[in-house]
């Protein structure tokens, strides 16, 4: 171990090792994406969940609803809440990144809302905001489409 270079926190480098692939091994990678699967299914859950949530929202907090429709509202909107929570968690625990796990529910709530949007109150969307998800589903392509770039080991110079 005297020969190994090491960084100045006292961590072995990457380079320390120039015969070693820095890969996951084979069991962990059909494992990896068991729980890619899983965490991108929890954020589109979590983000179908926030659309209701705000769904529940519109409905208990409009002026020409009873109050037991308001209640019920309420109700629905806090439920819906913690469930998104509760999904939203969940994707982070089984997901690469923060980043990819709160751009896929952005993704999933927005496309619920527009959904639900249509559905509930007959609301349409414009060609811009259609262009605005076009660009987040090409950025979810891009931060999907494999595992992260792992370590090269560096060649080492002969003295």
């Amino acid at each position: 171990m005297a020969g190994r270079s090491r960084l100045p926190s006292g961590a072995v480098c990457p380079a320390a090792y120039p015969d070693t692939p820095a890969e996951f091994p084979p069991h962990l990678q059909a494992g990896a994406m068991r729980r890619r699967f899983w965490g991108v299914f929890n954020c589109l859950c979590a983000g179908a969940f926030g659309a209701l949530a705000a769904a529940s929202a519109k409905l208990a907090f409009s002026s020409e609803v009873n109050m037991g429709l308001c209640v019920l509202g309420i109700v629905g909107m806090a439920f819906t809440n913690s469930m998104m929570w509760t999904f939203f968690s969940r994707g982070l625990s089984f997901s690469m990144s923060s980043a990819i796990a709160s751009v896929t529910v952005t993704f999933s709530n927005i496309l619920s809302s527009a959904f639900l949007g249509y559905v509930l109150y007959g609301e349409c969307q414009e060609v811009l905001w259609w262009g605005g998800v076009f660009l987040i589903l090409c950025g979810l392509t891009l931060i999907h489409r494999k595992l992260p770039p792992t370590w090269k080991a560096l060649p080492q110079k002969q003295q």
